[in-house]
């Protein structure tokens, strides 16, 4: 069994991801301070840098990610999304980290089993 250097916290946020000139969305289903699992109908290249976009609702997360891996969905006749994308971040902003540990903490305190973000904006500013 794979040993994580970081818990893993069981979440439901809607991303965007940035390769190229091309924008993609997503749904970070697990997290932690070094990555993240990201179900997603497109698959990139491993080792592939892209840009994540998470939008809370009191700030904007931009995330440099790479891709560790990429999971095939096997349940095409469903609209459950099992396949996506394994990702490290590369230098997780202090932002980042501060909202790991306050997602941890809320989530230790609810009986909900996930964090579930605002819906994504189409026209987002990257700036």
């Amino acid at each position: 069994m794979e040993k994580r250097a970081s818990e893993r916290l069981a979440v439901k946020i809607q991303l965007r991801l940035f390769y190229g000139n091309i924008v993609y969305t997503g749904i970070v289903t697990n997290l932690s301070e070094n990555g993240m699992f990201i179900c997603t109908k497109m698959s990139f290249p491993v080792d592939s840098v892209l840009i994540a976009i998470i939008l809370l609702e009191e700030q904007t997360l931009k995330l440099p990610i790479k891709i560790r891996r990429a999971v095939r969905s096997n349940n095409h006749l469903n609209d459950v999304e099992d396949g996506g994308i394994g990702v490290s971040l590369l230098n997780p902003s202090k932002e980042y980290i501060d909202f790991i540990r306050k997602t941890s903490g809320s989530l230790l305190s609810r009986d909900n089993d996930s964090f579930i973000s605002r819906p994504i904006n189409p026209s987002i500013d990257l700036s």
